[in-house]
């Protein structure tokens, strides 16, 4: 069954405390746990605000947790650098050509680099799902000789951010200073008669060029430019001859060579280190089962881009390594439209290099090089946007960035989202009030959902004739739509 999505439905809503408000129970979603799951089907359910957590999958409740969690992406076809961005990278790549590096004078520099680790990294999972491990084709039988396609055949820390200032936050007198600090000073503006102004080193640049051609010369290695250089040009500007090597290397999760069996153990030590002095983890939370359950276990099936090749669709780790020292990790999942980040951990001996920031910045470049060979790639999935945790803003400084309506399942721009999100936590983020969510599941699309049900595969519409379990199953389309509703497997004690 390695073409199909199997899940273990979880029945009843699951509770916990949030990890950014710390509310005790305010962190309220539904989840599935996932024993295969075709990346078809994931780019499907995080396009409709799911999210995996090893094979944990989850949808928050929006309207019901404590902080609304909105997905969002970045386009990276359409990326623009940022001036603290090119700041990121210049530093790193001074450091790696000289070995200097500028001082933050705070030992709690830390950057906030991916979502909180929430408890679900230390649950188990449910013995029944434990049981079906051993599931197998041979081992499911039809209904009554009914042909079901198992195909589906209807088949971080603390980033420096300018956080907008809300109303209530606002004096009467502070409001006026802020309004006279966006108007430009009066005589001071572009001048539509006059040619646009040039850069300093352009400037002299020409001045030099003219000079040469009054004495008979010619500048050749010059090039004039007025454009911006891309984010692979910064990023190459790494020194490869300088006092610090740096290399970039992917590994696939699910490798067997015994290269990754050693690496596991170098990336665990890492991580401990990064959980211990971030998120201030006690050593014995620390663990090697909870690390490869979160990080390194995944229910995402792997296709090679072509047989010569482990890249691929899949779940992988992007390993950083200066000299033969590793010291950040990415961990991320190539998906048909996206490169998902699923969490990012680094040696906070080198926060002064500021890696959350940088490390994005590779996974957008990343993502773009994949659309070279996969052009559907075009997006770069930063998790969860949580407009009311300030350290989590930094996410939508990646230009230009677009959060998912809770309620249509459209993509908005974030500028778009930011005055609503001031005024409400919660907020339907389109702003079309026509628009409705074009993936809805219907009643006969439901009947088409598969189960597995005391070992024999069965469609819904002959489930509920001897079990019922309508109201469930109407929740269950609802959260993961019609796509999804045709390919996936639903397994359960409860169903």
């Amino acid at each position: 069954m390695s073409d199909c999505s199997i899940v273990y439905w979880c029945s009843s809503l699951e509770k916990h405390m949030c990890g950014y408000c710390k509310n005790a129970r305010g962190n309220v979603s539904h989840g599935m746990w996932a024993k295969s799951l075709t990346v078809e089907d994931y780019q499907n359910l995080i396009d409709r605000g799911w999210r995996r957590s090893g094979s944990y999958c989850y949808k928050p409740l929006m309207n019901a947790t404590c902080c609304p969690m909105y997905t969002i992406k970045c386009d990276t076809q359409n990326f623009q650098l940022s001036k603290s961005q090119k700041k990121v990278i210049k530093n790193f790549n001074k450091f790696s050509k000289d070995g200097e590096l500028k001082k933050s004078g705070s030992q709690q520099n830390f950057e906030e680099t991916a979502d909180n680790v929430s408890d679900f990294v230390y649950r188990e999972a449910p013995r029944q799902i434990v049981a079906h491990e051993q599931l197998m084709d041979s081992d499911i039988v039809l209904e009554n000789s009914e042909v079901v396609s198992l195909s589906g055949g209807s088949k971080a820390s603390k980033v420096p951010h300018e956080p907008i200032p809300s109303t209530s936050q606002i004096t009467e007198q502070n409001s006026v200073q802020y309004e006279r600090l966006k108007q430009p000073k009066s005589g001071v503006g572009a001048d539509p008669t006059k040619p646009p102004c040039k850069k300093a080193k352009l400037v002299r640049m020409e001045r030099k060029k003219e000079k040469l051609l009054k004495r008979g010369m010619s500048l050749e290695k010059i090039e004039v430019r007025n454009e911006q250089k891309s984010l692979e040009e910064f990023l190459n500007e790494v020194s490869q001859d300088g006092k610090h090597k740096f290399k970039l290397e992917l590994i696939h999760t699910g490798s067997r060579s015994k290269e990754w069996e050693n690496l596991k153990k170098i990336e665990f030590a890492l991580y401990k280190k990064y959980q211990m002095a971030v998120h201030n983890d006690p050593p014995e939370k620390c663990k090697m089962e909870g690390f490869l359950r979160f990080l390194v276990n995944s229910p995402l099936e792997h296709v090679k881009f072509s047989k010569d090749s482990e890249l691929g669709f899949g779940s992988f780790h992007q390993l950083y390594w200066l000299d033969d020292k590793l010291i950040a990790v990415g961990v991320i999942d190539i998906l048909p439209k996206c490169v998902s980040a699923v969490y990012f951990f680094y040696d906070p001996d080198y926060r002064d290099l500021t890696l959350g920031t940088y490390g994005s910045l590779r996974e957008v470049e990343f993502a773009r090089s994949l659309h070279l060979k996969r052009p559907s790639i075009q997006n770069y999935y930063m998790g969860f946007y949580i407009h009311s945790c300030t350290k989590m803003r930094y996410k939508g400084k990646l230009t230009p960035s677009f959060l998912l309506c809770p309620e249509t399942y459209h993509w908005i721009p974030i500028e778009k989202c930011l005055q609503k999100l001031e005024v409400s936590k919660y907020s339907r983020l389109d702003e079309d009030q026509a628009a409705t969510d074009e993936n809805v599941c219907s009643g006969s699309d439901l009947d088409e959902i598969k189960v597995i049900k005391n070992r024999k595969l069965i469609l819904f519409r002959q489930f509920k004739l001897k079990y019922g379990g309508q109201e469930l199953f109407n929740i269950i389309g609802q959260l993961v739509g019609q796509k999804c509703s045709k390919s996936l497997i639903f397994m359960g004690d409860h169903l």
